[in-house]
């Protein structure tokens, strides 16, 4: 389907003087909207865009013509609508050539594909599809969250999610991974932070001890959410991504799933009344843990953590003939002996 509309675009050579960045582009997710095209240019060169890391590749390689920026005419001038970060790799280039030393000839007219001139409705439906098919499917990456607002804005339009998932070939599964955790977001009217993880939340709400938790509702159809406990749902943003602090922002320090191998154990927890209460007291997660462990699991966690203390026993003593610490060990190893022999009755 993408050769299918890059066929119907046409290529042109251009100077990337007559090119203007996108404001409302999905992977901005709505950050560049009130910004002018030089502070646009300024934010891309930074983080979490690093535009700057393309210029080394573009001096030494020049810009590939098999890999066109993706623009819309607009009068005499050109937005583009895919290829923002190389632009503004091109452009400072252009405005620092004391600074930049290497391949700049062929920067000066660059290849566009140009979608053709057609009634705004039907042209903006056909980049729609373009973007889609391009970005949703993996032919280009896109950030998570750009991708759930591309949805969401798109689901909007007239003929809806339907229209929109046959028109870009997307199960409604995988759009579910994407707009179920974007519009709760939205609903609750909480906005993470610039940088913050959005596809940790995404693939929390896959768990179903977290969905249970929150209580959630979702229409199969629309995937609406029909309903949620806005407090749990607090409460689970701050297990993934830190308490908030007096100016707001969020403390990673204070969140207790680091990766997305430690949401299996918060759904087990969350999943139990005992064990959430436990966590909600400020107990750590590995300690709430144990109150939805089954018996063998229990056992399993004694052996472990006791020779955990033996490790740590080991590397504090050092070789200390010190009369506490001897004693000590000598506990420990009665301790150790204790647990063996537990352990192989019940095991």
């Amino acid at each position: 389907m993408a050769k299918m509309f890059e066929a119907e675009a046409h290529l042109e050579y251009k100077s990337p003087d007559l090119l203007d960045f996108d404001p409302s582009n999905p992977r901005f997710a709505g950050l560049m909207d009130s910004r002018t095209q030089d502070e646009i240019q300024k934010a891309l060169l930074g983080e979490p865009y690093y535009a700057s890391s393309l210029v080394d590749s573009l001096l030494e390689n020049g810009f590939i013509d098999y890999e066109p920026l993706v623009v819309k005419q607009c009068g005499t001038r050109y937005t583009v609508v895919e290829g923002n970060r190389r632009l503004a790799a091109i452009r400072e280039i252009r405005a620092n050539p004391e600074r930049y030393k290497g391949r700049k000839s062929d920067l000066g007219s660059i290849p566009l594909l140009v979608f053709p001139k057609k009634p705004d409705k039907q042209r903006q439906n056909e980049m729609r599809v373009y973007l889609g098919v391009r970005h949703l499917l993996g032919f280009r990456e896109w950030p998570s969250f750009s991708k759930a607002q591309f949805l969401e804005n798109e689901s909007r339009a007239a003929g809806g999610l339907e229209k929109v998932l046959k028109e870009i070939r997307m199960t409604r599964d995988k759009a579910k991974r994407f707009l179920v955790p974007y519009r709760l977001l939205s609903q609750a009217g909480v906005k993470l932070p610039q940088g913050e993880d959005f596809w940790m939340l995404g693939e929390a709400l896959q768990r179903t001890g977290i969905k249970n938790y929150l209580q959630l509702q979702v229409d199969p159809k629309t995937l609406e959410i029909r309903g949620y406990d806005k407090k749990h749902f607090g409460l689970l943003l701050d297990d993934l991504y830190g308490r908030k602090k007096t100016g707001g922002e969020r403390d990673p320090a204070t969140r207790l799933v680091v990766d997305t191998r430690d949401l299996s154990r918060l759904a087990k927890v969350l999943s139990a009344e005992k064990a959430t209460v436990a966590l909600r007291a400020g107990k750590p997660l590995e300690e709430a843990e144990i109150y939805v462990d089954t018996r063998e699991e229990s056992v399993m966690r004694l052996s472990r953590m006791t020779k955990q203390i033996g490790v740590l026993l080991k590397k504090l003593r050092l070789g200390s003939k010190d009369a506490e610490a001897l004693r000590l060990v000598q506990a420990y190893k009665e301790l150790d002996s204790a647990v063996r022999v537990f352990t192989s009755k019940v095991s």
